[in-house]
């Protein structure tokens, strides 16, 4: 199993600028790197604070260049909005760049609001995403583009960098991608989100009943799992972790929204309906000491049997040492907790 860093590089308040928390990411990506973990994400969202990564792309190159081991990735592209010719070549040169280190996520998209300021129809976004994977697999397979569809018409094109296609992980929930998925390896990816393992249940029986439609009969489909997690012994740092949780979780059902409610870029915290307490979190959340944390992501582990891992901490809002502190307990107290439990798993 693998675990990953994920990083959304949200702005958590008005006073945090975009170059402090692409300075805190590249430091946690170096960190991760350090402590062990086997991988990185950067997401890719547009025109709000939820994230400044415009370009997950720029982010995986930027950072390959300051690490060795780690596998890198955006996680995801947003594919229907970019052209895939140059989604190909850009991945071709990530292909030397990270020297084969780099894991490649696409994805549907789902932010109306993105959509519309990109003039892209938000109802064909499988579609348009299907031709680009397209494009993406004729280009890296053979050097080559040629491509009639629906959405891009591209007449016979060489590519200056092809390559095998990279680990391919999938955001998208339709049984079309799903089942396209199983045929070529790809590994779904969901969102626990504020769930704990068995109400995620009903996410992973639809990503596995897509996938087994493609022909896949192994036991457990490969599987990507999100949790946002934070560990410290600290209980304020616990509390204000867990109102940035609670934030994170308002601006992530707002995007969906037509239009999100936003001051400039900043989105307003608007409370939703059925949402959890704080108190609720700080009980049943990935949020607190090292033993916590690792107990609540075993179970995780035991119920849900993904093959990846990813963590989020990034939404907490405290200072910069105190998140990469955080970090380093996650590295250094949670991940040999998990890897041992899951290896003593695998024995029996």
């Amino acid at each position: 199993m693998d675990f990953a860093l994920f990083n959304l590089m949200s702005l958590n308040h008005a006073e945090e600028t975009p170059g402090q928390v692409m300075a805190l990411t590249t430091e946690a990506v170096q960190m991760a790197e350090a402590l062990g973990f086997d991988s990185t994400w950067f997401a890719e969202h547009h025109f709000t604070s939820a994230s400044v990564c415009a370009s997950p792309l720029m982010m995986t190159a930027h950072c390959a260049a300051l690490t060795r081991r780690i596998r890198l990735g955006p996680a995801v592209v947003v594919l229907p909005l970019h052209h895939p010719l140059r989604v190909v070549q850009e991945v071709g040169m990530l292909q030397v760049l990270t020297g084969g280190r780099l894991n490649l996520g696409i994805g549907t998209g789902h932010q109306p609001h993105e959509f519309r300021s990109f003039g892209v129809d938000l109802s064909a976004r499988t579609e348009i995403l299907t031709e680009g994977w397209d494009i993406l697999e004729q280009g890296l397979a053979t050097g080559i583009v040629d491509h009639a569809g629906t959405h891009y018409r591209i007449p016979e094109t060489p590519i200056c960098i092809p390559g095998a296609m990279p680990p391919l992980y999938l955001a998208g929930g339709s049984p079309e991608l799903l089942a396209r998925a199983a045929r070529c390896g790809a590994t779904p990816l969901i969102s626990q989100g504020l769930r704990e393992a068995e109400a995620a249940l009903p996410l992973k029986a639809k990503a596995e009943a897509g996938y087994r439609a493609g022909g896949f009969t192994g036991r457990d489909i490969p599987l990507g799992i999100q949790r946002y997690v934070f560990v410290t012994e600290d209980a304020a740092e616990q509390r204000q972790a867990a109102e940035g949780l609670l934030k994170l979780a308002r601006a992530t059902l707002s995007l969906r929204d037509d239009v999100p409610p936003r001051d400039g870029v900043m989105m307003r915290s608007v409370p939703y309906e059925g949402e959890p307490s704080v108190e609720w979190l700080l009980e049943r959340a990935p949020i607190g000491p090292a033993e916590k944390v690792a107990r609540i992501l075993a179970h995780d582990m035991r119920v849900l049997r993904p093959s990846h891992m990813s963590l989020y901490m990034g939404f907490s809002g405290l200072p910069q040492g105190s998140v990469l502190a955080a970090l380093e307990r996650l590295g250094r107290d949670v991940l040999p907790q998990l890897r041992q439990r899951e290896a003593l798993a695998l024995a029996s």
